[in-house]
């Protein structure tokens, strides 16, 4: 693989910043599990994006990604894979003074043949996962530390999102039904969190946290 990065300051309160990888994976293998297996996989992965900064408390940044992930061995010993192709598109605001620090990203993630576990398991028990064709993930994640007193913390998070394979075809019975748009496999819409961390003294921090998963699927049907 090949890796870049560049930033550029075009004022006082104007950045723009990008990255750029060039991959290449060759897959060759003749099992019993995976057949006859002689693959490569060219991939382009740019990013780019802009951060604006009205003051030292306050930015704001948007980037676009184009992302691919190669299939695994256990993909080739349940089928024939193809690469996940990933546009990302992201939004978000940052906030930071002497109390309080706050992040909000806004994300819309266009997927072409991601890698979905389908709820099945194979003979050694990993998850099996099958190209989904053309499929999303829309949400917003917060996250924020506020400090209490000078040695008590709280840092709560949330994703609010909404995850769907689109024009999902699976085959019942022997023939090959057209579901709709269905949900994602093992994606909650709704993920909350939260951290209290006291600070008696140095080098010595006592924490509680808690977590809330909402309803997810384990098949994409």
């Amino acid at each position: 693989s090949i890796y870049a990065k560049a930033n550029y300051k075009v004022s006082d309160t104007w950045s723009l910043f990008g990255d750029l990888q060039l991959r290449s994976v060759t897959y060759k293998a003749n099992s019993a599990e995976t057949g006859l297996v002689d693959d490569t996989f060219n991939f382009f992965n740019p990013k780019a994006g802009w951060n604006y900064e009205n003051n030292a408390n306050n930015a704001l940044y948007f980037s676009y990604a184009r992302a691919n992930r190669e299939p695994n061995r256990t993909d080739y010993e349940n089928g024939s894979p193809r690469p996940e192709k990933l546009n990302d598109f992201e939004l978000g605001l940052r906030h930071l003074d002497s109390k309080v620090k706050f992040n909000a990203n806004v994300y819309y993630m266009a997927y072409k043949d991601q890698l979905i576990v389908t709820g099945a398991l194979d003979d050694v028990g990993a998850p099996i996962r099958e190209n989904s064709g053309d499929s999303y993930r829309l949400g917003i994640e917060l996250d924020a530390t506020i400090s209490i007193l000078d040695n008590l913390f709280i840092r709560p998070n949330a994703t609010i999102s909404t995850n769907k394979n689109k024009d999902f075809f699976f085959k019942r019975d022997g023939v090959l039904t057209s579901l709709g748009n269905t949900n994602i496999a093992f994606s909650p819409d709704f993920i909350a969190g939260n951290i209290v961390s006291f600070v008696p003294m140095t080098n010595f921090q006592i924490s509680f946290l808690s977590k809330f998963v909402g309803e997810q699927y384990m098949a994409n049907i």
